[in-house]
């Protein structure tokens, strides 16, 4: 093993420039090392400041208040809420048409028991015959010809009492819904209730006439303002409709003038070509008939059946309306007077349907 030879003591130390670069990166190390430790502790010291300096934002301040219309179950729950006021209104309806059977029900018992007094006035008015009769002795043929007519009559009145007893009640279900109308914003279906029968309307094929023939109303209506025309026959109808072209007031009060101009369907009559037209209420409501056909098929939800009624008609109207409630449709009824036409107009009232 060999031991480095140390240098005799009185021997000079070399000087090493080496070594000096050593000792010089060592001292700028240290150095650069205290710098850095100094400054990032100052960055330290100044972001906490400012944050103890930052006052807190209010959580409320970021978060408004909750509202009821922001809950997704809000509309279905006043949907529910309707339905249930409208069920109330319907349930009220019924029980009033239950106290109505109720009041004839105590009609009833009344004519009976007026019937049961009557029979024993006349018990009384025989016994009081008899009583005299046998006072009288000279007028006992009379007095038995009495009293065999009082126990005919009586004979008679039990017989009577006794079949009402024995029979059914007669009551009729009335059927009434809530007295609550909604404007209708769907579908129409139009008949006509005239003279004990009822008569489709085919609107839809009339209004579709009336739009192929805009283009042509169009042209006309460049030199005057209102243009009236008959559709082809539709079923036991036809119709009579106006286009009419806006009015501003840059016309002149005599002929327009051909700038562009707006114009729309004004008004439109409904013109019977046939005399007897439609099917009786038995005809209607049979299962094959034109009216259950058009009927039966439809979407409540969708289409609302309008009935235009005359006066010699509201009885055909009630039994068809109560076929229709039976099965969840709505239904819009508008009386006429006799001899009115059927008719609307932009401004006229829309249908509304219960």
């Amino acid at each position: 093993m060999l031991r480095r030879r140390r240098p005799p003591k009185n021997e000079a130390i070399h000087f090493s420039f080496d070594s000096f670069l050593d000792l010089v990166t060592n001292v700028v190390g240290i150095i650069i090392r205290l710098i850095l430790v100094t400054w990032v502790g100052a960055r330290s010291y100044h972001a906490s400041m400012q944050f103890l300096n930052t006052e807190p934002e209010d959580a409320t301040q970021k978060l408004a208040a909750p509202q009821i219309v922001d809950d997704p179950l809000h509309v279905r729950i006043e949907n529910s809420r309707r339905d249930l006021d409208e069920a109330k209104e319907r349930l009220l309806a019924h029980l009033k048409d239950v106290e109505t059977a109720e009041a004839d029900k105590e009609k009833s018992k009344l004519v009976l028991t007026g019937l049961i007094t009557r029979r024993e006035e006349l018990d009384a008015e025989r016994r009081a015959l008899e009583a005299k009769g046998s006072l009288r002795g000279g007028n006992i043929q009379l007095a038995s010809l009495s009293v065999a007519e009082v126990r005919e009559r009586s004979k008679k009145m039990l017989e009577e009492i006794k079949k009402i007893e024995a029979g059914p009640t007669n009551m009729k279900q009335l059927k009434y819904h809530a007295p609550l109308s909604r404007a209708v914003a769907g579908e129409e279906l139009m008949f006509e209730c005239r003279a004990g029968r009822v008569t489709y309307i085919d609107l839809p094929m009339f209004m579709q006439e009336v739009k192929g023939s805009m283009d042509e109303i169009a042209v006309e209506l460049k030199t005057t303002y209102r243009v009236e025309r008959r559709t082809s026959a539709v079923g036991a109808f036809r119709l009579l409709f106006a286009v009419e072209r806006e009015r501003t007031q840059l016309d002149a009060p005599g002929a327009p003038t051909t700038r562009s101009y707006r114009y729309g369907l004004s008004e439109w009559v409904v013109e019977p070509i046939a005399l007897e037209r439609g099917e009786t209420v038995q005809q209607a409501l049979a299962p094959k008939s034109e009216f259950r056909q058009m009927v039966d098929n439809l979407d409540p939800r969708l289409t609302v059946v309008t009935f235009w009624v005359y006066p010699d008609s509201f009885e055909t109207f009630r039994k068809l309306r109560d076929h229709l409630y039976d099965r969840g449709h709505d239904v819009a009824g508008r009386p006429l007077p006799a001899g009115a036409s059927i008719a609307a107009s932009k401004y006229g009232t829309a249908s509304r349907g219960q």
